[in-house]
């Protein structure tokens, strides 16, 4: 199983906000990373061996944990898929209501700052479960 790198999550996070700063000039989001909060999620992502799990604990780990100066729920999408891809899966994310679920799990994760919610985790756990499509 190939892994996703540091450096890929980190510039995935600088291509979002600065995709984000040519369409929002004026929301200026900066531009940094907490290295720490970072090598906080990818510890608890070698700690599993499933790609279901690699790839929903990269979407929920980054959100939580906020690494990012800026586009973290958004980086840690494009991080679990992009993590899929490299694995020969994707992400189906067909409907509207199935972008304003994990929109809501992303923002219920991120809401408890002391530790990982376990509960809103399962939930992520089994929406990637859901849509994962092999390529």
């Amino acid at each position: 199983m190939m892994n996703i790198s540091i450096d890929a999550i980190i510039q995935i996070n600088r291509d979002i906000l600065k995709e984000w700063l040519e369409e929002n000039p004026s929301l200026y989001e900066g531009i940094a990373v907490n290295n720490d909060r970072l090598n906080e999620v990818i510890e608890i992502i070698k700690q599993h061996e499933d790609l279901i799990l690699k790839a929903s604990y990269l979407m929920g780990g980054i959100a939580w944990a906020q690494p990012f100066s800026g586009g973290n729920k958004r980086t840690g999408v494009v991080c679990a898929d992009t993590f899929l891809r490299m694995n020969g899966y994707r992400l189906d994310v067909k409907t509207e209501e199935d972008i304003e679920y994990m929109k809501k799990l992303l923002f219920e994760i991120q809401e408890e700052r002391a530790s990982l919610n376990v509960e809103t985790m399962a939930k992520i756990i089994l929406y990637v479960a859901k849509r994962i499509v092999k390529l």
